[in-house]
């Protein structure tokens, strides 16, 4: 799955774990959860996919990303402003940890089935339709 997928794949995910339980303190929209105090959790759903993710922090340690490739990534996709961010260092750890928000472990757990629920029906769909077009698949 191509990053841009599966960010759109998380935040979906997130709208409709918190149509379930609507969490006390969380916005609605993915997107403005996601980009004002929980862009962290963002970051390790990433890394959970992306393992090489590098966690990347504005130079205000207002908001941080992941580099993926050479590129930068939040919540929206791909970010242009990448002069903005820079390599997250045990103090920015400090500072996201004392700062930032964090979801609940029921949240956290349900976000992450939702996920993976949302991503392996996607390779299954991609799967499907390689059978359909190449008589013998190679997967």
């Amino acid at each position: 799955m191509d990053i841009i997928n599966l960010i759109n794949n998380i935040n979906n995910a997130y709208e409709r774990v918190y149509d379930d339980i609507r969490m006390p303190g969380l916005y609605k929209c993915a997107i403005l959860n996601f980009t004002n105090g929980y862009c962290y959790e963002f970051f390790c759903t990433l890394k959970y996919f992306y393992p090489d993710a590098i966690l990347m922090i504005s130079n205000d340690k207002m908001h941080c990303a992941a580099l993926i490739e050479d590129e930068v990534y939040d919540a929206t996709g791909k970010r242009e402003d990448t002069i903005n961010f820079r390599v997250a260092n045990g103090c920015d750890l400090e500072y996201i940890y004392k700062y930032y928000g964090f979801f609940t472990s029921n949240f956290k757990t349900l976000l992450k089935k939702e996920i993976k629920k949302n991503v392996s029906n996607n390779s299954k769909t991609y799967v499907k339709s390689l059978n359909k077009t190449y008589k013998y698949s190679i997967i």
